[in-house]
């Protein structure tokens, strides 16, 4: 495991920091931007860091693509005037 993301775990205790359930043995879980970096999060703030378990990332990656979808919408519209 890298430095960061053990550092990360310790300080979180092993527990995603959506649902707060810990990894079952043998189950990993993966190191998440808490805000996107697309839109201003820190790429290595440990404040913008943490433990996420598959099925929140599921959701969270989910309504981030949503939301990009719309924000590329939005834009597309104001341009054409």
């Amino acid at each position: 495991m890298r430095s960061l993301k053990r550092r990360v775990a310790a300080r979180d205790n092993g527990c995603c920091y959506v649902c707060g359930r810990e990894a079952d043995e043998g189950e990993t879980y993966d190191l998440e931007h808490k805000r996107p970096v697309s839109q201003g999060g820190a790429t290595r703030d440990l404040d913008n860091l943490g433990l996420i378990c598959q099925a929140c990332h599921e959701v969270k990656s989910r309504v981030e693509a949503a939301e990009g979808n719309r924000r590329r919408v939005q834009r597309q519209r104001s341009t054409r005037g």
